[in-house]
């Protein structure tokens, strides 16, 4: 595949001879089809809940004819294909092109590191294995593009009016976003003001969203795609990680350290080390002698144990796997009819062919078999991509090779994700699943977290983990996170300490090293910086509690953790938001600008918003509205907090992990200016932390109601439900953050 070419719309015939299916779903979410012998099938296996919007109006209108398309809201055009150019092909290919108008701003795109706002950009959809397919210079420093996670939805921003496009088609999709044209890279060639999507095969299927606001917008593409789960509530806590570790004694000692070290910890993950000869869902008999008694022991130090997952597995007949895997016949296929054979860790290995149900089938069974024999508390799901070395990827064939592998690339991860959940439901079906994977698709989220793969430890890949954070939550990705303090490479101990300070409230939070690295454990650092890191890896258990709400409002209505400042505040020419790509809220009322350059010693901070902001550290108060300097400190970093915020924190910091009563005890922090005449109410659910009984209402919500009279703050608690025992609030006013993590 060429990463650096892209369709032209001079190649494309666009006649009107194509039947057009329009669906108005409701809520001004609506899907167009186009119908013609060119294209069979879609064969993406996204799941779209359509009969979400069933019954609801629409306030939308999407017009189409065989010479144009328009979205309209509001008494205007919010989209309005190109005269004469609204959809062409080029055999199986196809696009749609769109009028770009000057105020137009372009963002999702699902996890891209090409930039923030996506204006001039062009992208194509394709999961790679990045480390195996770009040069290390232009990892170390450049755009990757496309990278592990294949999201094609777009999100146009119009001043402050939003909608959103969905491209539902697993095949190697493409935009072009008002790019120039280029000639060797030296020269631009004049183009016209336009933007396209568009896809190399497969059944044209479009989900167009009207917000009107970002928030609308989201909730509805997170509704139609699927909204991640409540996860476990330990794997909000830190995770720690290194390609390497390999046996329960390693795991043993990493326990012990994080003991000494006073730094709280719920999960140790081990890399690909831990198998027999790298065969999946084996464990080397030398450094697992019994694994259910091993990993059960860590757990009741209070440690979770998660393992790595590959798809590949060895050729080596007499290996259980491999010889029922074949006698199922539910490996993926090559030309001549034989098991496509491609390499990964253990060698020459075959590779499930998870577009079909038997093999998903087959893949739940030996995931099930395996945690019966450790009781893991989780997977992460790497090189499913899917990666396959030196192989080339198109002689991989789908559905006992009667597909093209470009049919079901993009989705051999979603496949994975689906299957490894389900074998973690048929062992403990009412345990919720933990899973986190590198390559994804359109509702991935159902089923797993992401995090975005093989990163470096510089400040470059620092700072790109946030725009790349923000668009995939945009995107229907909202459980990412980026490796801290950065996978590949040796970070110096002020990278270290920023990255952690900026990464401390992403979802995913996990310390991370390549195997032929320095060390990254949090001790390994210099005294300063591993106390630096631990202050920032108590002070985020100190806000589990509001972590965790945030999941829950996700699951009930569709909103990312992670979010652009004009996920909260209209933007303005003043205060351009669209632009500002290194601060972030984290939910309604935190925000974060944290230091992302080297060298810095102070940076400008935009506060948005009408209303004030409390600086946690100095305790001083700032009007909304403007653009403020900070100094840069080696102990804190630049965080404020939103007047009126109700923010539910842990009564204290565990000493080693999280355990599910902690939801119950806490204190409500209260951000109010000491004029401040007000009265706030908050609603809080608690549950087990666990197992799926929230579902079935088995949980305690409480509202609390607080009014402001000045310096007088008073509280009224009204139990809603206490089917998960009782809630206790404490309620404290404008505490600074050194004061909450005293240990």
């Amino acid at each position: 595949m060429y990463f650096k070419k892209f369709d032209h719309p001079g190649n494309f015939v666009f006649d009107k001879s194509f039947d057009y299916q329009m669906e108005v779903l409701g809520d001004d979410v609506f899907k167009l089809t186009v119908e013609s012998p060119r294209w069979h099938d879609n064969f993406s296996q996204a799941e779209l809940d359509e009969a979400a919007f069933a019954n609801l109006p629409s306030r939308a209108e999407l017009q189409v004819s065989e010479y144009s398309l328009s979205l309209q809201a509001e008494g205007g055009s919010l989209l309005q294909s190109l005269p004469e150019r609204m959809f062409g092909v080029a055999g199986s290919k196809w696009m749609f092109c769109f009028a770009h108008r000057p105020h137009m701003q372009f963002y999702g795109l699902g996890e891209k590191n090409n930039g923030f706002e996506k204006t001039g950009v062009r992208s194509k959809f394709w999961n790679t294995d990045v480390f195996a397919d770009f040069h290390m210079h232009q990892i170390e420093t450049g755009v990757t593009d496309p990278m592990y996670v294949s999201v094609p939805y777009l999100l146009v921003k119009q001043g402050n009016v939003y909608c959103g496009i969905l491209a539902d088609n697993p095949f190697d999709a493409f935009v072009s976003l008002r790019a120039q044209e280029r000639i060797e890279n030296q020269q631009g060639v004049a183009t016209e003001d336009y933007f396209m999507l568009g896809s190399t095969d497969g059944r044209p299927t479009l989900y167009f969203i009207y917000g009107p606001s970002l928030a609308d917008t989201t909730r509805k593409l997170q509704r139609l795609c699927g909204c991640h789960a409540r996860p476990p509530l330990w794997a909000l806590g830190h995770q720690q990680c290194r390609w390497g570790y390999k046996s329960a004694r390693e795991l043993a000692e990493l326990d012990q350290r994080y003991r000494q070290a006073n730094i709280p910890t719920d999960g140790l993950w081990l890399d690909i080390d831990y198998m027999d000869k790298f065969k999946v869902f084996t464990f080397d008999p030398v450094h697992f002698e019994q694994p259910k008694r091993e990993f059960a022991e860590l757990r009741r130090k209070g440690r979770r144990s998660l393992v790595i997952l590959d798809p590949g597995v060895r050729i080596e007949p007499g290996y259980p796997v491999y010889d029922s895997g074949r006698q199922e016949n539910v490996f993926c296929r090559n030309r001549e009819g034989g098991e496509y054979v491609g390499f990964v860790w253990p060698g020459a290995t075959v590779f499930p062919d998870f577009s079909m149900p038997e093999a998903r089938d087959w893949w739940a069974r030996q995931t099930a078999m395996m945690l019966g024999k450790s009781d893991l508390d989780g997977f992460w799901l790497d090189m499913n991509d899917p990666s396959t070395g030196s192989s080339v990827l198109d002689e991989m064939l789908f559905q006992h090779g009667q597909r093209e592998h470009g049919s079901y690339h993009n989705q051999y991860a979603f496949g994975m994700q689906k299957a490894t959940f389900d074998g973690c439901l048929r062992h403990r079906p009412e345990r919720r699943p933990f899973l986190v994977s590198r390559s994804g698709y359109i509702s991935t989220s159902r089923y797993s977290a992401v995090w975005t793969g093989d990163n470096i430890a510089n400040y470059y890949h620092l700072r790109q983990s946030i725009p790349m954070c923000l668009n995939l939550s945009l995107s229907g990705i909202p459980f990412c996170g980026p490796d801290v303090p950065g996978f590949g490479g040796d970070p110096t101990p002020g990278l270290a300490r920023d990255w952690y300070k900026a990464g401390f409230l992403f979802p995913f939070f996990r310390n991370h090293s390549i195997k032929n690295a320095r060390k990254k454990e949090p001790w390994t650092f210099d005294r300063e910086t591993c106390g630096v890191i631990g202050h920032f890896i108590r002070l985020r258990y100190k806000l589990i509690p509001y972590l965790y709400q945030l999941f829950v409002e996700h699951e009930q209505k569709g909103d990312p953790m992670l979010r652009p400042l004009f996920y909260e505040f209209d933007d303005s020419d003043e205060l351009p938001l669209g632009m500002i790509d290194d601060q972030f809220m984290v939910g309604s009322h935190i925000m974060q600008a944290p230091f992302v350059e080297p060298g810095t010693r102070s940076r400008r901070v935009v506060l948005p918003g009408a209303g004030s902001w409390f600086d946690p550290w100095s305790g001083q108060w700032f009007d909304g509205g403007q653009t403020i300097t900070v100094r840069r400190d080696r102990r804190t970093t630049p965080v404020f907090i939103r007047a009126g915020a109700v923010i539910p924190m842990l009564r204290q910091v565990p000493d080693i992990s999280l355990q599910p009563e902690l939801l119950r005890d806490l204190e409500l922090h209260v951000f109010a200016p000491p004029e401040a005449r007000t009265a706030l109410q908050f609603s809080y659910q608690a549950d087990d932390g666990e197992s799926f009984a929230y579902r079935q209402g088995k949980v305690s919500e409480t509202i609390a109601t607080i009014r402001i009279d000045g310096g007088k703050t008073s509280v009224e608690t009204k139990s809603v439900k206490e089917d998960a025992g009782a809630v206790k609030f404490t309620v404290k006013r404008n505490c600074l953050f050194e004061a909450m993590t005293e240990s």
